[in-house]
Parts: C-alpha cells; structure tokens; sequence
C-alpha cells in the first residue's frame, strides 16, 4: 500500500498550488504550463518508482541504468518545474531558480562522498542531463508566452 500513497497525494498538491496561485492572482498561462509540467513528472517518476524499477530489478533487466537514475532524471524536471510555478516570474530571476534547482540537487549528490556513502556518477549524470532538458523546455515555454 505505501507504494501507492504518493498517488494519492499527487492530485492534493495540484489543488493547493492552484489554489495558492488563483488567490494570490498568479495563476497564469505560463503557470499552468509550468505546474502541468511538474505535476506530470511527479506523476511519472513516482510511477516509475513503483512499479518500472521493482520489475527491472526483479527480472533482472539491463536497461542502461534507467531504473537506477529514474528519481535524478524525472525528479529533476518535477523540482525544476514545480520550483517555477510557485516562485517563477517569467523574468532572469527564473534562470537563478533553475540554477540554484539543479546545482542544489547535484549538492545533495554529492554529499553521499562527505556521510561516507559511494557516489553514484550516474546519478549526478541524469540530474545534468535532464536539468539542461528542463533549461531548453523552460525557454521554449518562455519564447512562446
């Protein structure tokens, strides 16, 4: 059952950043591209959570690593994207946010070298990788609103 709770609070945390965003007068088009953008890839990498990565592990896949980076990849598009909708402006001032997004999730990454803990390379890899996909898909939303 506790693989399922995160969906269960998926829909709770859009209704109350809507709502936030509706009594504050900030509910624009571009957030709702943004929360749209976060929710749908909190959805997805909480799917592939529960149920992709149990069943590679278990029939003992070889998906080049996708399982394992699937919280760095996904995960980084839900902060970088839900970071904006609540805190965006549509100005420079977002490009400081995704910064600050992605070098603070490549800092938490990094801290398993000072708990003693191996540093998984793949990781900070995907949050790289998928933090420029987020920079590219931010200034192409930005480009059209």
């Amino acid at each position: 059952m506790d693989r399922f709770i995160p969906f269960f609070l998926i829909p709770f945390i859009a209704w109350g950043v809507r709502r936030h965003l509706i009594a504050h007068g900030d509910y624009t088009i571009l957030k709702k591209i943004t929360l749209g953008i976060g929710i749908s890839a909190f959805f997805l990498t909480e799917m592939a959570r529960s149920f992709y990565r149990p069943y590679i592990y278990a029939n003992d896949i070889d998906d080049w690593v996708v399982a394992d980076t699937i919280g760095n990849s996904l995960g980084t598009l839900a902060a970088v994207f839900m970071i904006l909708t609540m805190s965006g402006r549509g100005t420079s001032w977002d490009w400081r946010l995704v910064g600050m997004v992605i070098v603070g999730l490549i800092g938490y990454e990094m801290l398993n070298l000072v708990s003693g803990h191996a540093l998984d390379i793949n990781d900070v890899v995907a949050t790289i990788i998928f933090g420029g996909i987020s920079i590219v898909v931010y200034a192409r939303i930005l480009a059209h609103y």
